[in-house]
């Protein structure tokens, strides 16, 4: 591979430019003075000067019959002249010569002393790899252009090493996740199988636990490539206009349906649309609600608030619900993978834990925010907040 100059050598060459052509128009105009003095010029010993096409006797040339003094005197003036204009040129072509090699060795030494923070940043940058993503470039000096670019750059390290540590989590409680029913499906079969005298009714029940496991299975994997599919970004992003005030209804009654607690539901929703992608748009609004649902209190003593509303320039969905108490501190934690609730990896066999992460990404996806606010005495208020995207029909609809 053909390796052009160095960021020192071109760095140094434009310093030795500058310095030789500041140095060039400095001695041009030096000479263009002295070669061209003033038209006013007296002569001793004559009352007239050279013919005004004329500017004196040729130098070297033999004194002429019948010249003045004051033409012998003009004549060696010529002569000095010129000597002079031939020295200053003689000379300045020297001190241009020298200029150009100590401005090459200056420019050499400032342009190292410039870039040395940059070969810095380059053999800290070698020294780190995946294993060791907790070192740090730490550019000290100046906070200038380098020290912002060193400071970047460890930000970027801090987002990666996060992201490692987030992928190994995931693909850790992941392999729990998809293990965990593959086994309980497993056992329940090997149990009916080791009973040669099992009833229809024994093995009927295996192979329904059987069945419910790999439901649970086939919805963990689901979950992960609609997560995978958001957070990727391999495919473009669709953005149609999207009635969530509809979304929304349709997807409160699939899971009033579906769960069928017998809590009251309380509905105020408002004519608002989004620009976005349907399909991640009703996932999200869906994983929202069933969370509210699921983890409540038992039915008849818990109850799901449901707002959507218009609010400086954003759809804003809140869905409130009651539900154990959960400590603050707790609360942003519950977006991370196969977190249900308080507890990790535990609970209902309903969920997958990967509900309140799904609805992140979606909202990242869209420009949004989901923000998580515990409730007191319990439960938890969610906020999922999306761009409008353009007009949207705001208004205040009747509460359902």
């Amino acid at each position: 591979m053909n390796r052009g100059l160095s960021v020192r050598w071109r760095l140094t060459i434009v310093y030795s430019l500058i310095s030789v052509v500041s140095a060039s128009v400095l001695l041009g105009g030096i000479y263009a003075l002295v070669s061209h003095p003033p038209k006013a010029t007296y002569f001793i010993g004559s009352t007239q000067g050279p013919p005004p096409d004329v500017d004196g006797p040729a130098v070297g040339a033999a004194p002429q019959p019948g010249e003045t003094f004051g033409d012998t005197v003009f004549q060696a003036r010529v002569d000095a002249v010129d000597r002079t204009l031939n020295g200053l040129l003689w000379w300045s072509g020297v001190g241009l010569l020298l200029t150009a090699a100590v401005s090459v060795g200056v420019g050499w030494v400032f342009a190292g002393r410039v870039l040395a923070p940059v070969h810095t940043i380059t053999s800290r940058a070698r020294a780190i790899s995946a294993h060791s993503l907790d070192e740090r470039v730490s550019l000290g000096g100046p906070h200038d252009e380098l020290r912002e670019l060193a400071d970047t750059f460890d930000s970027l390290l801090d987002r990666i090493s996060s992201a490692f540590a987030t992928e190994r989590r995931l693909v850790a409680t992941m392999s729990h996740e998809l293990r965990t029913p593959l086994a309980n499906q497993q056992a329940a079969l090997d149990v009916a199988l080791a009973n040669p005298e099992a009833s229809e009714a024994e093995l009927r029940h295996a192979a329904e636990v059987a069945l419910g496991q790999n439901d649970r299975a086939n919805r963990t994997v689901d979950a992960l490539l609609t997560l995978a599919r958001v957070q990727s970004g391999l495919e473009p992003a669709r953005h149609e206009r999207v009635d969530l005030m509809a979304l929304v209804s349709d997807a409160v009654d699939r899971v009033r349906g579906e769960e069928d607690a017998g809590r009251p539901w309380h509905l105020h929703l408002a004519p608002v649309s989004v620009a976005g992608d349907a399909e991640l748009l009703d996932r999200a609004v869906g994983n929202l609600l069933q969370n509210a649902e699921r983890h409540n209190l038992p039915a008849g003593e818990g109850w799901v608030d449901v707002r959507l509303l218009e609010r400086d320039g954003e759809a804003v969905l809140e869905v409130s619900s009651t539900g154990p108490r959960i400590d603050p501190a707790d609360a942003a934690g519950l977006t991370l993978p196969f977190r249900r609730g308080v507890r990790d990896r535990v609970g209902s066999d309903r969920g997958v834990g990967l509900g309140l992460s799904i609805v992140e990404a979606v909202a990242d996806h869209h420009g949004g925010r989901l923000t998580l606010t515990p409730l007191e005495p319990g439960g938890l208020a969610a906020e999922l907040a999306l761009p409008l995207g353009g007009e949207s029909r705001a208004g205040v609809g009747p509460a359902n």
